[in-house]
């Protein structure tokens, strides 16, 4: 008896303050600004990777290692960059059984940044769609098979995110996602990843 009283005089509470409610009136002005973040950068992706050597100093140092540099400085060609951060770097080189970059055979390291050197500009602004697609890297022949994507969406907790050889899509290709993407220096695309990309069939 005295649980049906409580919830009575709970229930008559909710309705009065519902009901005190019809009284307040909604705002109908307001000072909005509406912009968007401008993703375009005025350096080119070199320049971007110096800007932020904090995190991409192996990366950079494999580049060099590696004699590509020029594709990140020149500006005659659209490239879509992954970048990988100082641990994806990390991890590679671990992988080869190496301590530092410069221990590892200058070919493979060749072929991991040709594998992360896509021709074309590939963002989510338009150019990803939401199923995978087949690109074209610099590094050729099967082991060179790559598949990008764009999640969108808005219930997926990686909405917007670009996803490269998507579960499935690829082989047997581990699926990366990348941790910041849509960066565009003057000569492409800038997508970066905390671990590398590779084919597997």
């Amino acid at each position: 008896m005295f649980k049906h009283i409580i919830h009575k005089l709970l229930l008559l509470l909710a309705v009065a303050a519902i009901a005190g409610c019809s009284d307040m009136k909604l705002q109908t002005d307001a000072d909005y600004d509406a912009s968007v973040l401008d993703p375009h950068i005025d350096m080119t992706a070199w320049e971007y990777l110096e800007s932020r050597s904090d995190i991409f100093s192996k990366f950079m140092a494999a580049v060099e290692y590696a004699d590509m540099k020029a594709y990140y400085t020149q500006t005659e060609r659209a490239y879509t960059f992954l970048v990988l951060t100082d641990g994806a770097v990390n991890n590679f080189v671990g992988a080869l059984g190496c301590t530092t970059v410069e221990e590892c055979p200058v070919e493979e390291v060749r072929n991991l940044i040709r594998y992360h050197i896509i021709d074309g500009e590939y963002s989510s602004y338009g150019d990803l769609p939401v199923e995978p697609i087949f690109v074209l890297t610099l590094r050729r022949g099967e082991e060179g098979l790559m598949t990008m994507l764009t999640r969108k969406n808005p219930w997926m907790a990686d909405a917007g995110k670009v996803v490269v050889n998507n579960t499935g899509s690829n082989g047997s290709s581990p699926m990366r996602l990348a941790v910041s993407s849509n960066i565009m220096p003057t000569n492409g695309v800038v997508h970066v990843f905390d671990n590398y990309c590779y084919y597997k069939k």
